[in-house]
């Protein structure tokens, strides 16, 4: 047996890992590949001892035959056959040589691969108990009657759902896999098709609670989502006693990967419409599963660069011509089978052209869901906004209410009781009758309402919230929330505002778009104002105030607050020595009066800092 054959290159099918320069760096093989190899180092380490006893017997006739040709004399007949075979002897001892030496260099080698192989081995044993541990952990999990459901939302009545569709996507949910990892589920369709209705009933379904009895998750991913809010919201809610030690995107995720790592538990990303986000969440476990809804029929294409598995997408469909039949049923007697067409089958439409369909005649609604003069955003079907605008006007009053919603900052969570504040102070309701129209309005579909926390929460549909704001004059809303606001805070202005939830995280917002950038300022310069933001929010909340102006002295404190965010995370009492301990020996920012103010403010917060110059090393 040669070298080449106990070492052919292709028949270990070798696979490499290359740096930038193209340079082969490490090599790659098989668990099964890895024994052939070692059972192929051994046959050389074999090959070696065999070659040692030839050299040894070679050794020994080169020795013998030196011996006869000293004895013989020149002129012997035999002494040039002798040196012949001499001179051939000592090139095949000196070959051989060569080949043992380098075949005794894979002895070392088989050793070291022998103990990666047993750690190998060890590892694979250890995963496989792991995995074993794991099924047995989530049996056990399964026995628990009860599951915590997070913002998953109520199923609506009536509910008419595609069976075959949620059968087939149910048995993906409950399918035993066999890789570290689980699939992402994409659920794909049109605005007011369904989807997100579809992925609650599957967060309802008891057998779907029974697989993931560690929790079903429910967020909502808007357009204006904070997605590092919404990773600290999943790892309180995966783990209330958890502390946030993070404040990037990057962060969050890695922490996130962790917590999830041997939990069994379904996470519901609600309504995504950049694949990008998807980042944040991308989940690493056997056990945890990730189910995507989105209206953006190209998602798939561009979240593979995002996913470390590769996601499986499913069609959300609309209605047939007998599902559209028995759901409108449930609402009026009779609609006539053109006007199901107008709505284009989709259970959106068909919800809020019931609404109306008592008060317009069936012809007029028809024609009004062909129009065609009517401009909207091309991203939704056009059936879906004609009804919604349709369900505006027949509001009367109301729809002026329902405008105002335009204004608020991340419209899949709004506080009700800031919406109160704001109907308050433009249409003199009270709170009684304004959530009696709250309701009113989310009986109609035209928003949903979150009671699974302490605060009872609104949001709205991305189409809806895109027609509001096309429908609204949103110059005058923020200046009219800055009033209603106005009027909840005492003489200390803006820094005594209320802590509701909404006040502090969006105050900033509101003063930007009102085009009072100059009031911005003065409040991102005050120490007050920044100490009671920090309180009521997080570390990256108060970092993102900072992004609203272009301003040298803000973007000296942004510096300042963004070297000291982790501090700050273990400390938010520390706010003060940091500001002082980075700015106040500045020869720079003596004649700044806005920053100077700042410092002395702090000065007065923390009376017992003292200044510690930094002098600088002198070296020879």
């Amino acid at each position: 047996m040669t070298l080449n054959n106990i070492l052919d290159k292709k028949e270990l099918q070798l696979q490499y890992i290359t740096d930038e320069s193209g340079k082969k760096t490490a090599v790659i093989l098989s668990l099964s590949k890895f024994d052939e190899l070692i059972d192929k180092t051994t046959q050389l380490a074999k090959q070696a001892t065999k070659l040692q006893k030839t050299l040894q017997s070679s050794y020994q006739e080169i020795k013998g035959l030196q011996a006869a040709l000293t004895r013989a004399e020149t002129t012997h007949p035999q002494s040039d056959k002798l040196k012949e075979k001499l001179l051939l002897l000592k090139e095949h001892y000196e070959w051989l040589n060569k080949i043992v030496a380098e075949l005794r260099k894979y002895e070392p080698l088989q050793r070291e691969m022998e103990h990666k192989l047993q750690i190998l081995r060890f590892i694979n044993m250890i995963d496989t108990k792991q995995q074993e541990i794991g099924r047995k952990l989530g049996e056990l999990k399964k026995l628990n009657q009860y599951v915590t459901l997070s913002h998953v939302p109520a199923l609506p009545t009536p509910f008419v759902k595609n069976e075959s569709l949620f059968n087939e996507i149910k048995t993906k949910l409950l399918a035993e896999i066999s890789s570290k990892q689980r699939s992402p589920i994409v659920l794909q369709g049109h605005s007011g098709i369904g989807k997100s209705v579809m992925a609650a009933a599957l967060g309802h379904d008891t057998d779907i609670q029974h697989a993931f009895p560690d929790g079903i998750y429910w967020l909502r991913l808007s357009a204006e989502a904070d997605l590092l809010e919404r990773q600290v919201a999943l790892v309180h809610a995966l783990d209330e006693k958890s502390t946030i030690d993070f404040v990037e995107i990057k962060g969050g995720a890695e922490r996130l990967r962790k917590l999830c790592a041997t939990r069994f538990c379904l996470i519901i990303l609600d309504d995504v419409l950049d694949a990008q986000e998807l980042t944040a969440f991308n989940l690493i476990g056997q056990h945890c599963q990730l189910l995507i809804t989105t209206p953006d029929n190209n998602f798939l294409e561009f979240a593979q660069y995002f996913l470390t598995t590769p996601a499986e997408a499913y069609k959300i469909k609309p209605f047939t011509e007998q599902q559209a039949a028995e759901f409108v049923s449930h609402y009026v007697e009779d609609i006539p089978v053109n006007m199901v067409r107008a709505c284009d089958y989709s259970p959106f439409v068909l919800k809020l052209i019931t609404n109306v369909a008592s008060k317009l005649d069936s012809s007029e609604l028809i024609e009004r869901l062909q129009d065609k003069e009517y401009e909207f955003h091309d991203n939704y079907p056009r059936s879906l906004m004609l009804a919604l605008h349709i369900n505006v006007e027949a509001l009367g009053e109301s729809a002026d209410y329902y405008l105002a919603l335009a204004v608020f900052g991340d419209y899949s969570q709004i506080p009700q009781i800031v919406v109160l504040i704001l109907w308050r102070y433009l249409y003199q309701l009270g709170d009684n009758e304004a959530i009696k129209i709250i309701n009113q309005l989310a009986d109609k579909g035209l928003l949903q309402i979150d009671e699974s926390s302490s605060q009872r929460t609104l949001s709205l549909h991305t189409f809806q919230r895109e027609y509001l704001e096309a429908e609204a004059e949103l110059d005058k809303l923020h200046e009219h929330i800055l009033a209603a606001y106005r009027r909840q805070c005492n003489q200390h202005g803006w820094v005594s505002g209320p802590n509701d939830g909404y006040f502090f995280k969006y105050l900033c917002m509101h003063l930007h778009y009102a085009r009072r950038d100059n009031e911005l300022k003065q409040l991102l310069l005050d120490f007050d104002w920044i100490q009671n933001k920090l309180k009521a929010t997080t570390v990256p909340a108060l970092l993102n105030d900072y992004e609203w102006l272009e301003d040298k002295d803000i973007e000296r404190i942004k510096k300042v607050l963004s070297e000291a965010a982790l501090s700050l995370l273990k400390n938010k009492q520390a706010l003060a020595d940091q500001l002082l301990d980075n700015l106040w020996g500045d020869e720079s920012l003596q004649d700044n009066k806005d920053i100077q103010a700042l410092l002395n403010q702090a000065k007065e917060a923390a009376p017992d800092w003292q200044w510690q110059p930094d002098f600088p090393t002198w070296t020879e």
